[in-house]
């Protein structure tokens, strides 16, 4: 376990990138990010003795491309022409509409998605070098603790917006987010108890995997293509703009820094010839 000056210094960095991303701050989130990230690229779980160098350079390998993916994401917020004003719908059209714009973003994406699928491909082959044991483990454990973090993200990723409708306000929205993610913890605690470490890679690597799958698919759909004449898209456009807090995004940030921690660390743990063997 982190020493306790460790674990509060990625605990404040987390609240500061995710307080950051919730109200739009690029400084903010920047900062907590890179720090929660360089404090797991340098902690001694990571870079003891006991962890392979193969590992170790492949864990810190991913964590620094999480890094510059956050770095690409994080410089489209400093790049945008309105600054902190938030732009009217007509404004947000006009520039999306826009062709050296639609290419900008496009490539930014491919970016952001790219660094995100080497760095999950980094921490594949870590956790694939674990001892053929832990890795049964893992396995074991994978199929029960990945499918309920998949449901437990579309749930969160749905708590913003899409559920108030359904179950009528926000006191049920709150009891349902309870019972759910109150359920989800008590069965990875459970989990976690019988297949020990493996099941926190199981978990760390889910978040990451998805977050790599997102942001393919919003690499896709931010792909140039003629948008004068959507009538639709520019409804969705309208519909889009918001003053409030970004919630979406607060969420993802939360989610991509849980990940990397959880399977950064775990993955580190196990790698070590005297980490637990039940």
């Amino acid at each position: 376990m982190p020493p306790v000056n460790t674990l509060l210094l990625l605990l404040g960095a987390t609240l500061l990138a995710v307080v950051g991303a919730l109200f739009g701050s690029p400084w903010a989130t920047g900062v907590g990010g890179v720090v929660v990230l360089g404090v797991l690229a340098v902690h001694p779980a990571v870079t003891g003795p006991a962890v392979p160098r193969s590992t170790r350079l492949l864990l810190q390998g991913g964590l620094l491309l999480l890094t510059l993916a956050g770095v690409a994401e994080i410089w489209g917020w400093v790049a945008s022409p309105f600054g902190d004003t938030p732009p009217s719908a007509s404004e947000l059209i006009a520039l999306l509409s826009d062709p050296v714009r639609q290419r900008t973003q496009f490539l930014r994406q491919v970016a952001v998605a790219s660094c995100l699928i080497l760095a999950s491909a980094c921490l594949g082959v870590a956790i694939g070098r674990l001892p053929r044991e832990r890795l049964r483990r893992i396995g074991r454990a994978a199929p029960t603790v990945g499918v309920l973090t998949l449901i437990a993200l579309v749930f969160v990723g749905l708590l913003p917006s899409g559920l108030t409708g359904p179950l009528g306000s926000f006191t049920n929205v709150a009891v349902a987010a309870l019972l759910v993610l109150g359920g989800y913890a008590w069965v990875v605690g459970r989990a976690v108890r019988r297949h020990g470490t493996a099941s926190i890679v199981a978990v760390g690597a889910t978040v990451l995997a998805t977050a790599a799958w997102l942001a393919v698919d919003h690499a896709w759909r931010s792909r140039p293509e003629p948008r004068d004449s959507d009538t639709f898209y520019q409804m969705g456009v309208s519909v889009a703009v918001e003053t409030g807090p970004d919630v979406e995004t607060a969420i993802a940030v939360a989610a991509l820094l849980l990940g990397a921690a959880l399977t950064v660390l775990a993955c580190a743990r196990l790698s070590t010839a005297d980490s637990e063997t039940r």
